[in-house]
């Protein structure tokens, strides 16, 4: 680890981690991360609230690393953004790595999602190839692209066994906010994340943006991540996730579809995702996730906020 700029070729990259609730598989992340080769960065917790004692237990078996612990749980966009702030305003690193709290990573992977950045000035953010934590051989994330008239993201690869064309390094016009390397520049430029999402459609959003500023996003497929999946939502009723992912996309639609195609949008939207998700979910037997996905429709329709984990 370092506080200050080493060199060109090993810039300075903070890494921000949320942890709420989280202290087992954060205390993986972090034994996971104490392996990696890169020799400047680092490591900042940012508690959302915790009521398991997670800080306290983890500072005393990593106390090299910083903790900012908030007051209650602010969602993945208002927890990074204060931790990013935070950072800003201590480090002043070159880069931002934003990643779960439920992963685990390959020593080099740092060190891989730099290069591109050092080679090519037009890159705002790299993201790796991601793995199943538990089927090692099975893709999560290799890539993807959102679509620019529902905002439903097509995430290459996913739940397939790898194959060469996840080897490719290429631009990608989606970056998965699971594990994500953001320049200082994209952060002035492009901003924080909005606060808005709480959760859910909030890296489809920042994708979006960073492709209005006319930079790229690299997939990285030779830094590797290996993901455990929506651990944060483990606890939680499965309808949480329905209402916000339903809710969500249509405030990024609210946000970043033409005015004129909204409607369109709408009309879709209620056939091929309210109406199909309710019935797959009553065929489940999973009821209570049928009202929240109606919910999630009228507070995005109507621009209204409630929840909170």
């Amino acid at each position: 680890m370092c506080g200050n700029k080493v060199s060109a070729i090993h810039p300075h990259i903070c890494i921000i981690i949320l942890n709420w609730n989280g202290y087992a598989v954060t205390r993986d992340c972090l034994l996971s991360l104490q392996q990696i080769c890169y020799p400047c960065f680092n490591i900042i917790i940012v508690d959302n609230g915790s009521t398991d004692n997670s800080v306290e237990k983890l500072s005393k078996e990593f106390n090299q690393i910083d903790y900012y612990p908030l007051d209650k749980n602010f969602g993945f966009t208002g927890g990074n953004n204060k931790g990013i702030v935070y950072v800003l305003n201590k480090y002043n690193p070159d880069y931002f790595l934003l990643l779960n709290n439920d992963t685990e990573v390959k020593s080099n992977f740092l060190e891989m999602l730099v290069i591109p950045f050092l080679t090519n000035k037009s890159v705002y953010a790299t993201v790796p190839k991601i793995y199943f934590f538990n089927k090692k051989d099975t893709i999560w994330y290799a890539g993807g692209k959102v679509s620019k008239f529902s905002g439903i993201v097509t995430e290459f690869g996913k739940f397939k066994k790898d194959a060469p064309a996840n080897s490719i390094q290429k631009p990608v016009g989606f970056v998965n906010g699971c594990a994500v390397l953001l320049s200082s520049k994209a952060i002035n430029e492009i901003g924080l994340l909005d606060e808005q999402f709480f959760a859910y459609s909030e890296d489809t959003d920042y994708s979006l943006r960073i492709i209005t500023s006319n930079h790229l996003m690299v997939y990285v497929p030779t830094a590797i991540v290996y993901h455990k999946v929506s651990y944060s939502f483990n606890n939680k009723a499965n309808w949480f996730k329905y209402y916000l992912a339903t809710r969500n996309i249509i405030l990024l639609q609210r946000k970043h579809l033409n005015k004129n195609l909204f409607p369109v949008f709408i009309v879709w939207f209620t056939l091929r995702w309210v109406l199909y998700l309710s019935v797959k979910q009553i065929l489940l037997k999973q009821f209570k996730t049928v009202p929240a996905i109606v919910k999630g429709f009228y507070d995005g329709l109507t621009n209204t906020k409630r929840y909170e984990l």
